[in-house]
């Protein structure tokens, strides 16, 4: 049997890593070592943010390569509306975290803050952003989405009827005060709608901009949205309408 020192491990875990997840029973037979060896291990890359752990193993980091924690995506704007999202919401103790460049800013925030929130997510970068902070975070399993690193899936939308929320804090990629806020993506629409269900509150989150586009699928009715926190563009006639059924407006 072949003997692995432990920089070689870490090098062969970082190498078993790249095809997916690597299971510590497995990890723990290819690379001779015990069970307890390869979770030291893991711990060691967890701490070096290499890696991610999760149940029975790990996962890569997801900082080392989704395009969704590019620095060129989370702008001073988005960080902006993050911020007083967080400031209308606390000192709410349990919340949901969607998925998105705008809610990921805002898990960077709640991170900044002495807050100690319960967060449930089915987002990578959101759980690494919340990684060793006072926040208890809730990672929600499920199948891995080919263009980002979010969990969909039956899997995902089973598990989220054990949980329940103050508030559920999503992006949008189009949005109109008329007919509703709406995603780009098809595959996550059921698993939206179920997180709705899950929350007393929904906060949308997003720039002005997302209202000259409605194209995609609908997630939320503009009734079933308790706030929106926009910047100062938002089209009057879109606000007004809003106001109207209910959504409380705070622009930055």
């Amino acid at each position: 049997m072949l003997y692995f020192n432990m920089h070689s491990r870490h090098k062969k875990i970082i190498e078993m890593l790249q095809t997916g997840k690597v299971v510590i029973k497995e990890a723990a037979k290819s690379l001779g070592v015990t069970e307890m060896t390869i979770r030291r291990d893991l711990r060691v890359l967890e701490a070096q943010k290499t890696v991610l752990m999760v149940k029975a193993g790990a996962i890569l980091h997801p900082a080392r390569y989704e395009p969704e924690c590019s620095t060129l995506m989370l702008t001073p704007e988005k960080f902006c509306l993050a911020e007083k999202l967080y400031h209308e919401i606390m000192p709410a103790k349990r919340i949901f975290i969607g998925t998105g460049s705008t809610v990921l800013a805002f898990a960077k925030v709640l991170a900044r803050h002495r807050s100690t929130v319960t967060v449930v997510t089915h987002s990578l970068p959101v759980a690494a952003a919340l990684f060793q902070t006072r926040h208890r975070v809730i990672l929600i399993g499920g199948e891995l989405r080919q263009t980002s690193m979010d969990l969909i899936g039956s899997i995902a939308e089973n598990q989220l009827a054990k949980y329940h929320v103050q508030w559920l804090i999503s992006g949008c990629d189009g949005a109109s005060a008329w007919t509703g806020f709406y995603t780009a993506d098809a595959d996550l629409q059921h698993l939206e709608r179920q997180e709705m269900a899950l929350a007393d509150h929904v906060a949308v989150v997003t720039g002005s901009e997302k209202f000259k586009r409605s194209g995609g699928v609908c997630f939320a009715s503009p009734e079933a949205v308790s706030l929106l926190v926009t910047d100062k563009n938002i089209p009057p006639d879109e606000s007004k309408e809003l106001i109207s059924r209910g959504v409380k407006i705070v622009t930055v």
